[in-house]
Parts: structure tokens; sequence; C-alpha cells
């Protein structure tokens, strides 16, 4: 079963960081993801004046659960989009697929990875079209 939750504990963030492989940001908010009470991945972000930053979203080293990693993205930008912030960016360099920040629904925009969330989870599989 997948369980992703919000990670309080900066002591557990950092060390869900080490198992990811990611460099730890206290300054940033953090969700974990489980499958069948194993870690599969971490995802770090901020809430800015210009937009929500998805600073990390890395798996768990030894892990390959791109589906669980898709949810947690995606709980991620719902997180955003909820805490009145309705624009996202995807800062992390190390994709993990070439396209796997398209997939979330994200589209280059002067050099950035950039996704407008106003509406966005209204109908979340429209940016496709």
């Amino acid at each position: 079963m997948l369980i992703v939750k919000p990670v309080q504990d900066k002591d557990e963030q950092k060390k869900y960081c080490e198992e990811c492989g990611a460099e730890f940001d206290a300054d940033c908010l953090a969700y974990a993801a489980w499958v069948d009470e194993k870690l599969v991945g971490i995802s770090q972000f901020r809430l800015t004046p210009n937009g929500g930053r998805i600073v990390t979203l890395r798996r768990a080293i030894g892990t390959d659960d791109l589906d669980a990693m898709f949810i947690m993205g995606r709980q991620t930008m719902n997180f955003i989009d909820l805490s009145g912030v309705h624009e996202a960016y995807y800062d992390d360099e190390q994709q993990l697929t070439p396209d796997f920040a398209q997939r979330l629904g994200f589209k280059k925009r002067d050099n950035h990875l950039w996704v407008d969330l106003n509406g966005f989870f209204e109908s979340p599989c429209q940016h496709n079209k």
C-alpha cells in the first residue's frame, strides 16, 4: 500500500534525504512516500512569493517506483495550490526521467519548468491535451 505523508520532524527529513541521495534543506517542507512500509522517495519544497518550488523529488536509493513518485509529486503540487500559491516551479535538475516534470504537468517557460495551478486539480489530466 502506498502512503504519502508530510514529514514534520527535521531529523527524519534529513534521514530520508540521505536514503534518497538528496541534499537536506532544513528550510523546505517535505513529504515522504512509502510502499508496503518501505521508503520509496522524498519531496522537498518551499512556498515563496514567486510561487511554490519543488526543490527535491527523489527516489530512495535502490527503488524504482515512478508511479509512487508521481503521486507524491502531485500531492506536493496540490499542497502548494491549497496554500494559496497557484503556480509552481520544478527546480530539481536531476529529474527522475527526462520527461518526469512534464508528466507531472510542468512546461518550459523562460528557461524554467513551470505550471499554472489555477484550476489544475479540477481537471488534472487536461494539461496533456
